[in-house]
């Protein structure tokens, strides 16, 4: 499939091999001049509220960001630009679909780097016809860099119409039979409240109507999820005070042994305006994947960290855990309706989060941690501010 659209591509720009090899040779040249263009990129970006909205791990992911940056100019100038060259290109681009960052940014963002280089090989010395086949090829390269990345928000638009059926079938089906599951299953748990009266001191039996008992809660939330995404209620937002809303939401989470959850919510934090049931369901499932994920394998657990601060007007909330990440399959999938990489998931509680989040205006990310485990960013714009 890359094959065939690079060489599209590369046909409709004109780029040929004596622009590859030109681009090559303007390497030593351009070079050089490459940390103050990154320097001058992100001093542009992080004074755009849009598109600064997408950073929101501060000064370490700038760095990092930076530190790509490079390594996807050394790519410019490498002078191979085969099917590994345009899947390299496709992976940026998913990034930014991942982050959620808009495609108006994607365009400038290319005319910065677009400038920069052609202000660099204008102060060489090359030979004025020399020169002018290297501009020239600049603007071909960058056409191919902007296509691709253009290419990415294409399949992501097709997957989110994709999930748009998925989801409207869903819901369909959740309302016609979401009631009709919930009274057998309330005639079940009547029923073990009783039968756990009769068999008191029969240790195996009543381990056994445990497991029923979890598995009628576990039934019981799928069902929940499912008519909540049949609902698609509108959000109704009121000031709610940040911690008290994480600690009801924590309240709600199946204790596990090994999990030791970690709130780090500042004193002084506004409140926000969200709308409370549906925002504390969003911490909720986040909670739940993160405990999941550091006591799935038996491994002794681990630590799940939920904080929440302002930055600007938003309100930016977090769930790290101490797993092993996000595998890759998941990565460009993480939000698709009944995706899911556990035995026993049905892949609904993303999904509802990025629908609750999106319905806030706001955008929810996950990546994996430097330091290892996951981490899921919400962040909701105007949120804190239209509650002072």
């Amino acid at each position: 499939m890359a094959r065939p659209l690079l060489e599209e591509i590369t046909g409709y720009v004109g780029f040929d091999e004596a622009d590859a090899r030109i681009l090559a040779e303007m390497g030593p040249v351009l070079r050089p001049h490459f940390k103050p263009m990154i320097d001058r990129f992100y001093d542009v970006i992080q004074a755009h509220p849009g598109a600064s909205r997408a950073i929101t791990g501060g000064d370490a992911q700038v760095q990092r960001l930076k530190g790509t940056l490079v390594s996807w100019l050394e790519g410019l100038v490498g002078g191979v630009y085969d099917e590994g060259y345009y899947e390299r290109r496709a992976r940026i681009g998913r990034v930014h679909v991942r982050i959620e960052l808009d495609q108006r940014y994607m365009f400038a963002a290319m005319n910065l780097i677009r400038e920069g280089l052609h202000e660099a090989l204008g102060a060489s010395e090359w030979p004025a016809d020399r020169r002018q086949h290297g501009h020239a090829a600049i603007d071909r390269i960058c056409d191919i860099e902007l296509a691709i990345m253009l290419e990415t928000y294409r399949e992501a638009y097709i997957a989110r119409m994709r999930s748009a059926e998925r989801l409207a079938t869903l819901g369909q089906f959740a309302a016609s039979i979401g009631h009709d599951l919930r009274n057998p299953l309330a005639v079940i748990e009547t029923s073990l409240h009783l039968l756990k009266r009769r068999v008191t001191g029969d240790v195996k039996a009543e381990r056994h109507i445990g497991r029923i008992g979890d598995q009628v809660t576990l039934a019981g939330a799928i069902i929940s999820d499912l008519l909540e995404l049949a609902r698609d209620r509108p959000s109704v937002r009121q000031p709610v005070d940040v911690r008290a809303l994480i600690d009801e939401a924590l309240g709600s989470v199946p204790p596990r042994p090994g999990a030791r959850l970690d709130v780090q919510v500042p004193g002084d934090l506004p409140r926000a305006s969200v709308d409370p049931g549906q925002m504390r369901q969003v911490v909720v499932n986040l909670v739940v994947n993160a405990v999941q994920a550091v006591t799935h394998d038996g491994s002794g657990g681990g630590t799940v960290r939920i904080s929440a601060d302002s930055k600007g007007d938003a309100l930016r909330i977090a769930v790290q855990d101490d797993g092993h990440g996000i595998g890759e399959e998941a990565k460009a999938r993480l939000f698709e309706p009944l995706f899911t990489t556990r035995a026993k998931g049905i892949g609904l509680g993303l999904a509802l989060c990025k629908r609750i989040v999106e319905k806030h205006g706001g955008t929810i990310t996950g990546r994996n941690r430097p330091e290892g485990g996951a981490e899921f960013i919400v962040l909701l714009p105007g949120a804190v501010g239209a509650a002072r």
